[in-house]
């Protein structure tokens, strides 16, 4: 249920932000350079800025990334209030644009970068760590104790991050933070209730500098609801972008296209609804589990055991199985795009009834 105050959402923020500086000698702010961690970014600097402290900045480049995020983590990292933890390490990507090459080992050795690594990024870990993104990010709080990780995300993107931030209460049973494995570090989201309109207001209104991706998107025709986002170009969630990189950044575009395979495919139906699509089953498929079986036959042959451990864990419906396709087809090993093991529960019980007595 939603609960209105009487004060604007920047203002609850900047409390929320004092809070936590209150409370944490160390603050970690994880910025994308997308809109939400522009804002954050921003706001905690004010705050260490006036308390005469500094911030860790974490950016874990991907390096299949828009150049012009590049530009906006230079500036970013190098403000005197900032500690920059940039990493430029080896770490593998889903390749959502081809399933053939169905990863990218970013920055691996051996490898041909899409760009150099900066001087003032961190390009080595001498110890073990988990070589995939969320791995990554947990493996980083387990190192930092009584930290708190500052995170913009907002409920009002999705379901997903709605529950994330109201479900799962942390630091002193506040709704807007979330545990940690390390249980001397919390994940805090102060900017979790803010619109999509409040975002971009606080970004004119003080003058911040942003991704200029974002203008050449606007200029572009792009959805500035659905189209507009900043992240990795190849994953799930984000390879649809692909669609518009020729016009949005062609230089990055050809990069892409000579460092990993699929991308000038993707480039041209990405946005079509046959691309990835499980709407309609293949003729030459009798079910969805039929065709579930033969995608999991045909999937990268060091994944499938552990896809279908988890596959076998959900409920054996022909919807689940049909889910199950998407992520196949779509390369989600992780369940980045989550199964929804509840969709259509009461249709298939009534389906599964008349089935029987049939």
């Amino acid at each position: 249920m939603r609960k209105y105050i009487d004060k604007t959402v920047l203002e609850a923020s900047i409390e929320r932000i004092e809070f936590i500086f209150d409370n944490f000698n160390d603050v970690m702010v994880s910025v994308s350079s997308g809109k939400d961690s522009t804002v954050i970014y921003n706001l905690c600097l004010n705050e260490a800025i006036k308390r005469n402290r500094k911030i860790k900045v974490f950016f874990l480049d991907q390096e299949a990334e828009y150049q012009s995020t590049i530009d906006l983590m230079r500036k970013m990292m190098i403000h005197p209030n900032v500690i920059p933890l940039w990493y430029q390490v080896p770490i593998y990507m889903t390749n959502t644009a081809s399933s053939i090459d169905t990863m990218l080992y970013a920055w691996g050795e051996g490898e041909d970068w899409i760009r150099p690594k900066e001087d003032i990024s961190i390009h080595s870990i001498e110890e073990d760590y988990p070589k995939r993104f969320y791995g990554f990010f947990e493996y980083l709080e387990g190192k930092l104790d009584n930290t708190a990780f500052v995170i913009g995300l907002r409920a009002e993107e999705s379901l997903n991050r709605y529950r994330a931030v109201m479900n799962n209460p942390g630091f002193k049973d506040i709704n807007w933070s979330t545990k940690t494995k390390n249980k001397t570090s919390f994940r805090f989201h102060p900017i979790y209730d803010w619109g999509f309109g409040d975002v971009w207001k606080h970004i004119k209104d003080n003058n911040l500098e942003y991704n200029n991706v974002y203008d050449k998107m606007l200029m572009g025709n792009c959805s500035i609801y659905r189209d507009m986002r900043v992240s990795n170009l190849i994953h799930e969630k984000s390879f649809k972008c692909l669609s518009d990189l020729q016009k949005l950044e062609p230089e990055t575009y050809n990069k892409l296209v000579v460092r990993i395979g699929g991308i000038d495919v993707a480039s041209r139906y990405a946005e079509r609804e046959y691309m990835y699509s499980v709407s309609t089953l293949p003729k030459s498929f009798k079910n969805w589990k039929d065709y579930r079986d033969y995608l999991i036959e045909t999937t990268h042959i060091e994944q499938r055991e552990r896809v279908m451990n988890r596959f076998n864990s959900h409920p054996q419906t022909e919807d689940i199985f049909k889910q199950h396709c998407k992520q196949l087809l779509m390369n989600d090993w992780e369940n980045n795009i989550p199964i929804n093991l509840h969709k259509n529960k009461r249709r298939e019980e009534i389906k599964n009834k008349w089935w029987n007595i049939l």
